[in-house]
């Protein structure tokens, strides 16, 4: 299948979607697309889309090389964090990438790089040391995991690692908890402009926890409004307008309260332009 012809069926999902949102005729989708197809997410948010994961059969098996679990670093250090990636080319564009109408890294495949909970860093570089900067003294937590070209996370076992160390003389226990239910947040972040801004990708990584009406779910909010996403894959934000607009992703029980975790809340502010 073509590049041209799979991003085609892409545009004609978010076209679909959007149509049922106004109540307008649906356009028919392309049966043998690898995008299935977008639809309308209940709740208050306008736009919001969801959008089934655009390669399943994907997956991706991560590891850390450095730093190890509970190593100790002085204060004042410059830090570097290496991860060792197989399942994915690195620095190589996600087959049928180009032109699907979503934000994309010209330079490819990537590991996104999680410091504590700050905005995600890309990684390129397979193995190579990527520079984290020079961090307080304290307990730190690094996540990390697999993304394709258009900064979707690739939600495959063995994708998603972390790590606690720590800076200087601190003695604390790790903000992360084995087997806890934990939600990484990754998109959306930073700037869209022009196309970019059309659709923007929602998306997250999630831990010892499955999502369902009746269950956990990770409840988005934007700009004040909020629905409830019952699934883990991707989902498209549409019609945003220029200017900021304040994300939230929060997971939650069955009771729509927040699951205890120190990552379990994020909160993010985009420009739209």
């Amino acid at each position: 299948m073509s590049s041209k012809r799979s991003c085609l069926a892409l545009v004609l999902s978010i076209l679909t979607a959007s149509a049922l949102l106004a109540g307008r005729p649906v356009l028919a989708s392309m049966p043998d697309s690898m995008f299935a197809t977008a639809s309308p997410v209940k709740g208050d948010i306008p736009g919001l889309l969801k959008w089934a994961n655009s390669r399943p059969s994907d997956s991706a098996t991560v590891t850390i090389l450095s730093p190890k679990e509970g190593e100790r670093f002085k204060a004042g250090e410059s830090l570097y964090v290496a991860v060792s990636v197989t399942g994915v080319s690195l620095g190589q564009q996600t087959m049928h990438a180009e032109g699907c109408g979503l934000a994309n890294s010209g330079k490819g495949q990537h590991v996104h790089v999680i410091v504590d909970n700050q905005p995600y860093m890309a990684n390129y570089a397979d193995g190579s040391p990527f520079p984290i900067g020079v961090l307080p003294e304290g307990v730190h937590t690094i996540r990390v995991f697999a993304s394709r070209s258009w900064h979707e996370s690739i939600k495959s076992a063995g994708s998603f690692k972390t790590v606690t160390f720590y800076v200087g003389d601190a003695k604390a226990p790790s903000p992360i908890q084995p087997g806890k239910p934990l939600l990484t947040y990754s998109r959306p972040k930073d700037v869209y402009a022009g196309a970019d801004a059309k659709s923007i990708l929602v998306d997250f990584y999630l831990s010892n926890a499955e999502l369902s009406s009746y269950g956990y779910k990770v409840r988005l909010t934007i700009d004040g409004k909020s629905a409830n996403l019952t699934e883990w894959v991707p989902y498209l934000v549409t019609g945003l307008p220029p200017g900021d607009h304040h994300f939230k992703l929060e997971l939650v029980n069955k009771s729509n309260q927040v699951v205890a975790g120190n990552y379990n809340t994020t909160e993010r502010t985009i420009t739209v332009k």
